[in-house]
Parts: structure tokens; C-alpha cells; sequence
């Protein structure tokens, strides 16, 4: 029974990591997607939890002519290891609608040692999302999540974008309804002032902007030690680095508290290039 919730524990903090690491985003003025040429994008990030290597995950997206194509890899190692291997893949395309997102479509594919699943959400024109899971779900959407509570949400890996109406808008001071397919919640963000950044070789040095994140849990959680934790709005801070002459930002670092110690999720790598 130990091991058993051992592994349950380990196994909820790696979701929340990785529902954590949804939260980079970096704005981009829907003014100047349509005026730019594609834009494409690689990032890889290290993920540590108290000091000691926990998973790695890397991000490719192409933005521009008002929609945009996302893709990212979600790996444990290092300590998380110890307890099982995990990978998560994710997908999500969809278009800019002055400053929201609008997803059509989001696909998550899970898989442990013991087990998979891969999830599809399709948007429509109206109403709610829909989803295709295989394996089926028993309760759909999952425990106490109805169809009112995911109206006009987004997928989280779409939480990479947040579209602005001018270069000049902050990046923060908004709130992202997000629906996975299980999980229901806000993040809100609120702007914590420009600091600047020195990562080093083949990471992002410069000015950034440091944001305050709370997430809120609407439907489908527990209410457990964690997440009453990143309900905090000092549990969670990301850095926001400015491209194109602040129209673009890209997240460069992310710090999360929890009860097993510190996370730090970093930029190691990123690359930014026009597509003709």
C-alpha cells in the first residue's frame, strides 16, 4: 500500500507539472501575425523539482496568417524515473480572434509502463467541445464537469498564445478558461514588472517580463493539497522574453511551489525563424 501512494503521489505531481507547464505564454499581436511572414518556432525546456532533474519537454509551433499549429513532447526522467516513465504528446491547431485563441483542435496522448490513452477535443462553430477518447472514459467528461462549465474554453497547450490587440498591451492581467478533456480551471495572470535574463548558451538573454499565476479549479479536481497550493498567486511565476519588437514573447522560465519542493521549468534552447 506505501509504494501504491507513493506512486499515486509522484504520479499527481507529474500531471501538475505538466498542466503547469501549459502555462508559458508568450503574446502575440494578431495585428502582426497577418502582416508576417510564418513564424516558426522551437523550444526545448529542463524541468527540475528540488534541485534534481524530473522531465524535459520541447515545443514547435508555426504562427502566422491568423492561425497557428502547436506541437510538444513531455518527457520524465531523471527522479520521476525512479517511479515510472511518463510521456505525454500533445497537439493543438486553431486560429486568433482579436485577443483570444480559438482552438479546432486538441489532441493529448498519454503513456506509462501500464498504460495509454489518447484524448481528441474537436471545437465547433457553437457550443461545447467534443471528445473522442480511446479508452472511453466511464463518466465522459469526468466527476461534477457539465457542459455549461466548458463553454468558451481552450484547450492548455493553446495557453502557449495569448494573442494581444497591439504591441503595446500586457501580456499578462487576464484570466484562460482551460478544459483538457478531465480538468476544468482558470489561470489568472497578473503582471509582476520586466526584469531581465542570462541563460546562458543557446538560451534567451534580455529583458522579460515577469507574470504572478493563480489557477483556479472549476470542475473535475479534488480538492487537494496541491492544487489549493497553485491557487496561490505567488505559487507560480513565469518570465515572458520579447520578440519582434514586442509583438511576439516567448516563455523563457516558469517556478512552481509544491509540497515536494521547488519546480523550475527553463528554456535551454530556443529558435525563432522566418518560413518563406
Amino acid at each position: 500500500m506505501k509504494q501504491k501512494s507513493s506512486h499515486s503521489k509522484i504520479s499527481y505531481l507529474t500531471a501538475a507539472l505538466v498542466g503547469a507547464s501549459y502555462i508559458f505564454a508568450g503574446p502575440v499581436s494578431t495585428a502582426a501575425l497577418a502582416e508576417t511572414l510564418p513564424t516558426n518556432l522551437k523550444v526545448d525546456y529542463a524541468i527540475a523539482l528540488g534541485g534534481f532533474d524530473f522531465g524535459r519537454a520541447g515545443v514547435e509551433a508555426k504562427i502566422g496568417n491568423g492561425v497557428y499549429e502547436l506541437d510538444a513532447l513531455i518527457k520524465t526522467e531523471g527522479i520521476a524515473e525512479q517511479f515510472f516513465e511518463t510521456t505525454f504528446a500533445l497537439e493543438s491547431q486553431g486560429s486568433f480572434s482579436g485577443n483570444r485563441v480559438k482552438p479546432a483542435r486538441f489532441i493529448s496522448t498519454y503513456q506509462d509502463a501500464d498504460s495509454s490513452r489518447r484524448v481528441e477535443l474537436t471545437y465547433p462553430n457553437r457550443g461545447a467541445p467534443v471528445m473522442a477518447a480511446e479508452p472511453a472514459y466511464g463518466d465522459g467528461f469526468g466527476p461534477h464537469v457539465q457542459l455549461n462549465d466548458i463553454l468558451m474554453t481552450q484547450d492548455p497547450i493553446s495557453a502557449l498564445l495569448l494573442p494581444t490587440m497591439s504591441a503595446t498591451a500586457s501580456p499578462c492581467d487576464r484570466s484562460l478558461p482551460l478544459f483538457d478533456g478531465r480538468r476544468r480551471y482558470d489561470l489568472q495572470l497578473r503582471e509582476d514588472g520586466m526584469t531581465e535574463m542570462n541563460g546562458g548558451e543557446n538560451a534567451y538573454s534580455g529583458p522579460a517580463m515577469r507574470c504572478t499565476v493563480g489557477m483556479l479549479p472549476v470542475a473535475g479536481y479534488e480538492r487537494k493539497t496541491l492544487i489549493k497550493l497553485l491557487a496561490r498567486e505567488d505559487s507560480i511565476r513565469v518570465w515572458l522574453a520579447p520578440l519582434e519588437g514586442g509583438d511576439v514573447w516567448i516563455p523563457v522560465r516558469m517556478t512552481l511551489r509544491t509540497p515536494f519542493g521547488g519546480a523550475v521549468m527553463r528554456a535551454t534552447r530556443f529558435e525563432v525563424a522566418k518560413l518563406n
